[in-house]
């Protein structure tokens, strides 16, 4: 079961990533951030939290942000 919910979580904070990359307006980045914020809180994840929340308060597409986002999830996969 806990195999199933990580494999659930990092398909959504996975969907939720690209969102944020393709993203063509700041309040599409800002809402995707705003629930990547919220899936990772749901599961506790802190520094995906901190990070979410770096993107929500930076410049929308910074690619920086999106690349230790990517790393972070990947960690938990």
């Amino acid at each position: 079961m806990a195999m199933d919910l990580r494999a659930a979580f990092t398909g959504s904070a996975r969907d939720l990533s690209d969102l944020m990359r393709r993203s063509r307006c700041d309040a599409n980045w800002e809402m995707a951030a705003i629930r990547l914020k919220g899936l990772a809180a749901t599961f506790g994840i802190i520094p995906l939290i901190q990070l979410a929340e770096a993107a929500i308060e930076g410049a929308p597409g910074d690619p920086a942000v999106l690349r230790q986002i990517s790393l972070a999830i990947d960690a938990i996969a």
